[in-house]
C-alpha cells in the first residue's frame, strides 16, 4: 500500500446535480431544500465540506398521519452528526463519518441506525493519496487528490444516518430550535481504493437503496442485512477514480474544473490505484 494514511475518509465530495434532477432520480415525493416559495435552495456543489448543508434523501412516516405510507424527502441537512443527547452542537465537525462495523453499537449512531437512515447523493468523493516517495519543500509526503466516481457517470448513493437535536436554549416557538444533521457511513476500503485510504464510504447500489431507507426496517438484524449485502467489488465493477487538481484542498474553490483529470506532469510520486506502479518520478 502506498505511503501513510490520512486520518479522515470521505471528508469532501462533489454534487453537481440540482435539486429537481435529484428528486426525479431518487423518486422523491417531497422536495424541502430550503429555497423558500417552493424554489429549490440547492445549487450544484463541487467541493461539499463538513458543516455545510447539502441535500440528502430520507423516508419518514408523517407525524400527522402515523398510519399513512412513508414519504420520501429531499432535505438539506448539516454534515456532522449531533447526537440527540448532546449538551451542545460543538462536536458536530468530529462526527462526519460512522463506521459500518460499529454503527449499531456506538451510542452516537445506534438509535439513528435503526430509525433515521438516509442516502447522500454524490457525483464523486475526494480522497488524498500520500506519496511513498515524493516530498514537499517542507519534507512532508506529497499528497494527490483523487475523485472516485461511477464509471457510467451516474450518481452515487452513499449510506448515511441522521439525527434531530433540540437546542434547549431557544424557545419552543423558535423555528431554529431543531438542528438536523447527518454522518456518512464508511467501511473497509476495497483493493485498489486502499491505496488512497484504508476506508471508503458505504456505496449503496440501486437495488439496496429502498431497503436502506425503509422505515419499517427498525431492528438491528434488518439493518445488518443491508450492510452485509453491499458488494465488496465495486472498484472492479462500477467505480473508477482519477487524480484531480490539488486546489480541491481549498474548500473555498467551487468550480467544475475540480473534477477534471490532473495533467500527467503534475503526478509526481503518485501511485496507480489498480497496478501499484508509480505514475511520476
Amino acid at each position: 500500500m502506498a505511503g501513510g494514511r490520512l486520518a479522515r475518509v470521505c471528508g469532501r465530495y462533489a454534487l453537481r446535480t440540482g435539486a429537481a434532477d435529484l428528486a426525479g432520480e431518487f423518486d422523491v415525493d417531497e422536495v424541502a431544500v430550503g429555497g423558500g416559495d417552493g424554489a429549490p435552495g440547492w445549487a450544484p456543489g463541487f467541493n461539499v465540506a463538513p458543516t455545510t448543508s447539502p441535500p440528502v434523501v430520507l423516508e419518514r412516516v408523517p407525524r400527522e398521519d402515523p398510519d399513512g405510507p412513508p414519504v420520501r424527502q429531499l432535505r438539506r441537512l448539516r454534515w456532522g452528526l449531533v447526537p440527540s443527547w448532546s449538551k451542545d452542537a460543538s462536536g458536530a465537525a468530529r462526527l462526519i463519518n460512522a463506521r459500518a462495523e460499529t454503527l449499531l453499537e456506538k451510542p452516537s449512531f445506534a438509535k439513528a441506525a435503526l430509525a433515521r437512515r438516509c442516502l447522500v447523493p454524490a457525483d464523486a468523493w475526494y480522497e488524498w493519496q500520500r506519496s511513498p516517495v515524493a516530498r514537499t519543500d517542507s519534507g512532508k509526503p506529497r499528497t494527490q487528490p483523487f475523485a472516485v466516481h461511477a464509471r457510467d457517470g451516474s450518481r452515487l448513493a452513499l449510506g448515511g444516518v441522521y439525527e434531530f437535536w433540540r437546542d434547549r436554549s431557544r424557545p419552543d416557538d423558535d423555528p431554529d430550535r431543531w438542528l438536523v444533521t447527518f454522518a456518512i457511513i464508511t467501511k473497509e476500503a476495497e483493493p485498489g481504493l486502499d491505496r488512497l485510504h484504508e476506508r471508503m464510504p458505504l456505496v449503496l447500489p440501486p437495488e439496496l437503496r429502498d431497503a436502506w431507507l425503509e422505515p419499517s426496517r427498525d431492528d438491528a438484524d434488518g439493518v445488518r442485512e443491508v450492510l452485509e449485502a453491499v458488494p465488496g467489488d465495486l472498484f472492479d465493477t462500477v467505480l473508477d477514480a482519477r487524480p484531480v487538481p490539488r486546489r480541491v484542498g481549498d474548500v473555498r474553490v467551487q468550480d467544475a474544473g475540480l473534477l477534471d483529470e490532473a495533467p500527467a506532469a503534475e503526478l509526481e510520486g503518485v501511485v496507480d490505484l489498480r497496478t501499484g506502479e508509480l505514475l511520476g518520478a
